[in-house]
């Protein structure tokens, strides 16, 4: 059996219940290493932001954009479908053959911004818009990391626009959110049906494990 690896989670709040997210290592074509440590969660919406999405976030940072698509956390989503990860969810008594995609105890941490606004929904799956809608906000996004991108994702537009420098504080003060330990906690912690006591995650070790490129910003001011 694939071993288990605990990476950095996103979100905002801490849950309870059952998650399943990506592993430490760039993505692989087996989802069966997808599963990890991380309890249910959902990142808390700050004020009247709302999330919009990663491919909202591609047009300003194409390079992390894509190095973030390759990482299992981007793809977490496909790890709550039936059969995927079967190893893993029976050494912890789950049914490898359930549909997680549909529990409200997973999605959690497995997609962007669920139960707030402008976060991922139930589609109705006879309605397209809605289905291609809700697939776009799948996998844990940029938002669970950087917080709902509505007003700060405009700074950034008008940043690539004009070519001006720019303060971090000025995206703090739109919405963008300081990652810290609390960040990952939200869905690595012992609430988790995978949970293993042996391998807690350790968030100075692993905060830069599995994550997007970083790539200089080169407008940005310290």
């Amino acid at each position: 059996m694939k071993r288990m690896t605990t990476i950095l989670a996103l979100a905002c709040s801490v849950g309870v219940g059952l998650a399943f997210l990506a592993s430490s290592t760039p993505a692989a074509a087996d989802p069966g290493a997808a599963l990890t440590t991380i309890a249910v969660s959902g990142p808390t919406a700050m004020g009247d932001y709302e999330y919009v999405g990663s491919s909202k976030c591609k047009k300003c940072h194409i390079k992390e954009y894509k190095s973030w698509a390759k990482t299992k956390m981007g793809m977490s989503f496909d790890s709550l479908q039936p059969g995927a990860a079967a190893e893993a969810k029976k050494a912890h008594d789950l049914d490898p053959e359930k549909d997680y995609s549909k529990d409200e105890s997973c999605v959690g941490c497995h997609t962007t911004g669920h139960g707030h606004k402008g976060g991922y929904f139930f589609p109705d799956e006879a309605d397209k818009k809605a289905v291609k809608k809700a697939k776009k906000l799948q996998g844990v996004g940029c938002e669970m990391c950087h917080g709902p991108g509505s007003e700060y994702i405009k700074i950034f537009q008008e940043i690539t626009k004009s070519k001006r420098s720019y303060k971090v504080e000025e995206l703090y003060a739109a919405g963008l959110t300081k990652i810290d330990e609390s960040t990952c906690a939200a869905c690595h912690n012992d609430k988790s049906a995978t949970f293993d006591s042996a391998k807690p995650f350790d968030y100075e070790k692993q905060k830069e494990e599995g994550i997007h490129e970083h790539v200089a910003l080169k407008q940005r001011e310290e």
